[in-house]
């Protein structure tokens, strides 16, 4: 699978393309891609550092459906998806993963052919885990929710921040016990 950082940024979001899609969005709209160069937007759940750029993106945005009235997504068309769907992006198939605890909606998207996954706020290179102490946040999910991403046995993983990371299950045990 071919995947192209289109921002890596330390302190900002992570914003992935894939083939003709992206996996997230940031909130700054001026270092995405134009829309007529890109067919969808997959986000892992919509807190603003990941969705705020989407106002005036002329493209489907694909997310959980517990997330598909958010306030960032308000002019978009909106498409919901749910714990298993599957596409196809860059030529990879991709199954949807819902990984509740950042936030209600929060999934990742995960390629087993690949062994690939895009995890959004779940987990971090440095072994932190995402928040849980946001407004629609839970711990005991976002728990629950690495460990299952931690069972996958990825290869890869590309975070919502930071830098991409191999060495899961390690990440995971850091990130469970700092919960």
């Amino acid at each position: 699978m071919k995947v192209e950082t289109v921002r890596d940024d330390p302190f900002a979001s992570n914003v992935y393309r894939v083939g003709e899609a992206l996996i997230d969005a940031g909130d700054d709209p001026t270092r995405l891609p134009p829309s007529d160069e890109v067919e969808a937007v997959y986000l892992t759940h919509t807190h603003g550092d990941h969705a705020g750029a989407l106002a005036g993106y002329d493209v489907p945005v694909y997310v959980h459906a517990a997330e598909k009235d958010a306030e960032p997504l308000s002019d978009s068309d909106v498409r919901g998806i749910r714990e298993g769907d599957e596409f196809f992006l860059g030529g990879s198939k991709l199954r949807v993963l819902h990984t509740p605890g950042h936030s209600p909606g929060s999934v990742c998207y995960w390629s087993p052919d690949e062994g690939v996954v895009f995890s959004g706020d779940l987990l971090f290179d440095n072994g932190a885990p995402g928040r849980a102490d946001t407004p629609d946040g839970d711990a005991e999910e976002l728990r629950e929710s690495i460990e299952r991403l931690a069972s996958l046995g990825a290869e890869r993983v590309y975070p919502g921040h930071r830098e991409p990371f191999e060495g899961i299950a390690e990440k995971a045990r850091v990130a469970v016990n700092l919960l």
